[in-house]
């Protein structure tokens, strides 16, 4: 697993040197190294060295117990980014009983292949990665040979930097594993302690320097003094630096710093302290519990007993049945070497955790063992050393002669099947043995109330029933633990005492009232709602509805909770339903694209009922359910019936029209064609002369009405087939420069005779468009006369065309005429509708109308800009799709 450590080590580097991910990768940081899948560890830093064996074997495989095996392989899969970091808490440890550890992961590319990098976030707990105990061989001596002095922990050459932090009190939060890298776990352990505590037992502040600089809250450095070191007289000096931290508004949080361990000046005490007399035994032997602030004394009732507690079972549970039986062999005190457990008492490591849950506690040890610093006898007065070791021999179920002496009570079992209770635990239950206890196993224990299930919140108050029959209210938690090589669970339970239940029961009875208010708050809500709406399950059927669901469907909640939710709609809909509800259940992407459903309810009393129904999922997770939202949509769909008829009825309305238009149009053209055609000939005297010139005057004006009457009923006619449709329309290639032309050329006289001035503007270039050429002339004759009848003399008519930016061609037509409001040109362009100024230069309402008609059968698009006294500017545009290449 760790074959080539240089290429983890060269990848760490440049995680650390991107200033973008800020990945922490320094040389104390556990840092571990998985692969994409989480199931096997690839690498682990030397600071993570601890966690390499209890988390997967000499392959790399991670053990299946292991909690967070999951969890690295959602972050492996893509939760994990691949640049920054993302901070996840992760149960690293194996037994189970230490809280989750925050860690910096991410993912990268190691030789073409992507792996997880996790990064412990601060220091591992002291349960993590607690080293497995090896049998030594019994060939070899783990005594000193003759002459040979032990070693301490002090041999170590070379300085040590560790970094500390403390609270405004001075009072000890963190310090690194350096110190006790330098001077042993004993006279590390001062977190908690104030430094007036430290400098009165475990350093020598000379002249008090140190202490003068947490109260000015100075900044300093390279201050040196005297750390005591663990097993003898020796003391090593500590170049000692620091810093006040201070938080918003200069309020001062507490003080951070490094000391640096200089162990090349090792030295004797210059003046040992007196020993103490057996009239004042010495606390820290004696297991005596230090003074405590009230704080503290809180703390330690709770959150100090079980994060002590949970460290020592974890280690206990883990050598449970390995090597009791065997003799202790005096070794040499190197950190790395657990001592054995001798056979009458408990080994080193036990007694200094012990130690500690007893001044937690206030508990005392029956009898007290030998300290661990007693000099071990010569080798000559050793009883030899067995030739094989004794066989390992499993806890029994009356309890383990350590965890008996826990002041709480310990349960290891495996689901209802008790395997250890310790005498504590017996005693709050009131059995004899462990034997009587595991009659009933789990259910037996707690009785009415339920078994703890690992759902509930940690440290949650349950009541255990004891032997007599009664109910005993305790605090349990639970972990994770292995039992004979196989998993089991662990629970530490701890009697809750009557003003300890009672402080803690008014608060839960609140924060219940306050949840079921909050609970009927929101039915009030969903029952005020007018649309109906329905609880789901995952298979579609219905949970709960609401009031207005009730009301919507006739039936009460309790006769349909249980059935499918196509119980309440109509056959023709129950496909739509299914087919939503299983787009939802889907990961892709039907279960985004969420825009409701048209569906038919059916009612109680008969019939159906349109309904828009919305679903949607309430929570993801084992018991998934969704939510239905329908809402009745008769209104809207008698709304829609109204507008489709009312529209049908206007399209009927406006054929009816068009073809009354035709037929008049056509009976109206037949005798109006023989008065033209009569008036020709009496004007043109082609049977005789009309012998008076008033007649004449008279046949001139007859010709005028009819040509103008005629020429009315073609715009009828013309207009009538447009809004209709039937117009007949021959598209070619039209050339608009030769056609604009041809009609101004046209219209010029009238322009001379009222005096106004026409001029033109075409480029050279323009494409050809694909129009009717006969509507296309027409167009341009209705705008460039309108543009001349509404023109005073002496005004001006331009008329052009372009080729637009946008590809588009335009025929434009402006004049400096009297001009329109917005309003007036809305007017205008309805049919038969004729503005003021309109009236007094004649006209018929319908030039307007008929030219934005034509336009629009062209595929063009008619724009009027005008203002009054100013002028108006016609533009019909072609859009590029009309427009030919050349």
């Amino acid at each position: 697993m760790t074959g080539a450590p240089d290429r983890f080590e060269r990848m760490l580097a440049r995680l650390a040197a991107d200033p973008a991910s800020a990945f922490p990768a320094g040389p104390e940081t556990a840092v571990l190294v998985w692969s994409q899948a989480g199931d096997r560890l690839l690498w682990a830093s030397s600071a993570a060295s601890g966690l390499r064996w209890v988390l997967a074997n000499e392959t790399g495989v991670v053990f299946p117990a292991l909690q967070a095996r999951s969890r690295l392989r959602a972050l492996g899969g893509g939760l994990a980014p691949r640049n920054g970091t993302r901070l996840e808490r992760l149960r690293l440890d194996p037994a189970g009983l230490s809280p989750p550890v925050t860690c910096a992961c991410r993912l990268t590319d190691l030789d073409g292949e992507t792996v997880l990098v996790t990064a412990v976030v601060g220091s591992l707990p002291r349960a993590y990665g607690r080293p497995v105990r090896e049998k030594a061989p019994q060939t070899e001596k783990t005594h000193p040979a003759a002459g040979e002095e032990p070693r301490q922990s002090g041999d170590r050459r070379g300085p040590i930097r560790f970094v500390w932090r403390t609270d405004p009190e001075t009072r000890f939060l963190d310090v690194s594993a350096g110190l006790a890298e330098a001077v042993g776990p004993e006279s590390s352990r001062i977190v908690g302690m104030t430094w007036d505590e430290v400098a009165g037992s475990l350093a020598e502040d000379p002249g008090q320097e140190i202490a003068s600089l947490f109260a000015r809250r100075e900044t300093w450095s390279a201050r040196t003094i005297l750390w005591n070191m663990d097993g003898s007289d020796r003391q090593v000096p500590v170049d000692w630096a620091g810093m006040p931290v201070f938080g918003p508004q200069r309020t001062l949080v507490g003080f951070r710093g490094f000391g640096l361990v200089r162990m090349d000046a090792v030295r004797e005490r210059a003046a040992p302290a007196a020993p103490a007399t057996e009239s004042e035994p010495d606390p820290q032997m004696d297991g005596g519990a230090p003074d405590l602030s009230p704080a503290e004394e809180i703390r330690s009732h709770d959150e100090v007993l079980f994060e002590r507690l949970r460290e020592t079972v974890a280690a206990t549970l883990a050598e449970l049945g390995t090597d009791e039986a065997a003799p202790e062999i005096p070794a040499p005190a190197e950190a790395s070497v657990v001592p054995a457990r001798s056979e009458m008492g408990l080994s080193n490591a036990e007694r200094s955790a012990f130690r500690e849950i007893a001044r937690a506690l206030g508990a005392r040890f029956e009898a007290e063992e030998p300290p661990r610093d007693v000099v071990p006898p010569p080798a000559s007065e050793q009883e030899p050393a067995p030739a094989e070791p004794a066989p390992a021999v499993p806890p029994t179920l009356d309890g383990d002669r350590v965890l008996d002496r826990l002041p709480i009570g310990v349960l290891v079992h495996r689901g209802n099947e008790i395997l250890f209770a310790n005498r504590s635990l017996l005693d709050l239950a009131g059995h004899e043995t462990g034997a009587d206890l595991a009659a009933g196993g789990i259910a037996g224990l707690f009785g009415s109330s339920p078994a703890p299930s690992g759902r509930e919140q940690e440290g949650s108050p349950r009541a255990i029933a004891t032997r007599q029959g009664e109910s005993v209210p305790v605090e349990v938690r639970r972990a994770k633990a292995e039992w004979n090589g196989e998993p089991a669970d662990l629970m530490t339970i701890r009697r809750i005492q009557d003003t300890e239940a009672d402080r803690r029961l008014p608060v839960l009875e609140a924060e219940l009232r306050l949840r079921e208010g909050r609970m009927q708050e929101l039915e009030s809500i969903l029952d005020t709602a007018t649309d109906g709406v329905i609880v789901l399950d995952e298979t579609g059927r219905i949970v709960s509805l609401n009031r207005s669901a009730e009301a919507l469907f006739g039936y009460d909640q309790g006769e349909v909770v249980g059935d499918a939710i196509t119980v309440l709609l109509a056959p023709e809909s129950h496909i739509v339903a299914l087919d939503y509800l299983e787009g939802l259940r889907s990961p892709g992407v039907q279960s985004l694209l969420n825009d409701g459903r048209e569906v038919q309810g059916r009612v109680r009393q008969g019939g159906t009922i349109p309904l828009f129904m919305t679903m949607g999922r309430v929570h993801d997770g084992p018991g998934r359910k969704f939510c239905a939202v329908l809402r009745d949509i008769t209104a809207f769909k008698k709304a829609e019936g109204e507008l489709v008829g009312a529209k049908r009825a206007a399209e009927e309305a406006s054929a009816q029209k068009s073809d009354l238009l035709a037929k008049i149009s056509h009976e109206i053209r037949t005798p109006l064609n023989a008065i033209l055609g009569f008036a020709e000939v009496m004007l043109e005297e082609r049977f005789g002369p009309v012998g008076i010139d008033r007649y004449k005057e008279y046949l001139k004006d007859i010709h005028a009405s009819g040509a103008h009457v005629i020429s009315l009923v073609n715009d009828l006619l013309d207009l009538a087939k447009v809004e209709a449709g039937r117009m007949e329309l021959a598209f070619t290639s039209v050339g608009l420069n030769g056609l604009v032309s041809a009609c101004v050329t046209l219209l010029q006289p009238q322009a001379a005779r009222d005096r106004i001035v026409v001029r033109t503007s075409f480029p050279e270039k323009l494409p050809p468009v694909v129009a009717d050429e006969r509507s296309m002339r027409q167009i341009v004759l209705n705008l460039v006369s309108n543009a001349i009848k509404f023109t005073d003399a002496g005004g001006q008519v331009i008329v052009s065309t372009a080729l637009t930016d946008r590809g588009e061609v335009a025929f434009r037509v402006r004049d400096t005429g009297i001009g329109m409001t917005e309003k007036e040109i809305q007017a205008a362009l309805e049919p038969f509708r004729q503005l003021a100024t309109a009236r007094k230069r004649g006209g018929t309402g319908l030039g307007l109308p008929l030219t934005k008609a034509l336009v629009e059968a062209n595929r063009g698009a008619l724009q009027i800009s005008s203002s009054p006294n100013e002028g108006t500017l016609v533009e019909v545009i072609f859009p590029p799709t009309r427009v030919l290449a050349e």
